[in-house]
């Protein structure tokens, strides 16, 4: 996000940063019901149903405990300087720990855009059930005591996503996006 200090690596930080490969190998029942969230209906009720029933299935095949989703029918958390939207938040992942194993895990996303409220897209509300869910991996799976955002923890969603056969829904690769853009 905005105006992030370094911070030196630490423990958790390698530790994601080493584990790039993929974390569960996705069912089938996973692959259609990732399929089914990404030509999902507006309605909040029917994509938190489904996005419930994913993670399960990804949470059983991982060996990881439960973990809860919600969807909030409102707007993004977000903040605005009054003429530029600085900052938003599609969703979110919390836990608790008792004896040092996750518990109480869940999942929230915003189902309405930060500014003008629209409904957000299946592939942009898939997304982010998959990035928060890899949270939860890495928590509940790898162990760690927090999740930063690494190249690592990139490479678990893209392998996830791609496992899934729904690797369209993120962004593309930055080197990607390197080497099509055009020469300056």
């Amino acid at each position: 996000m905005f105006g992030r200090r370094y911070r030196p690596a630490d423990a958790s930080y390698l530790r994601s940063q080493a584990a790039s490969g993929l974390p569960v190998r996705p069912s089938a029942v996973s692959r259609g019901l990732a399929m089914r969230i990404a030509h999902a209906p507006d309605d909040h009720r029917e994509r938190m149903r489904l996005a419930q029933l994913l993670v399960d299935d990804l949470d059983d095949v991982a060996a990881l405990p439960h973990c809860r989703v919600s969807v909030a029918d409102r707007a993004q958390a977000h903040q605005h300087d009054g003429r530029r939207l600085q900052s938003k938040t599609y969703g979110y992942y919390q836990c608790d720990f008792r004896d040092g194993e996750v518990a109480n895990a869940r999942i929230r996303i915003y189902h309405r855009t930060a500014v003008r409220q629209q409904v957000i897209s299946p592939k942009v509300f898939l997304n982010t059930v998959l990035h928060e869910w890899t949270h939860h991996f890495d928590f509940a799976g790898l162990g760690l005591d927090r999740s930063p955002h690494t190249a690592g923890f990139y490479a678990r969603l893209r392998a996830l996503a791609e496992a899934l056969e729904v690797g369209f829904v993120l962004p593309p690769e930055q080197e990607l996006v390197t080497h099509l853009s055009p020469a300056g």
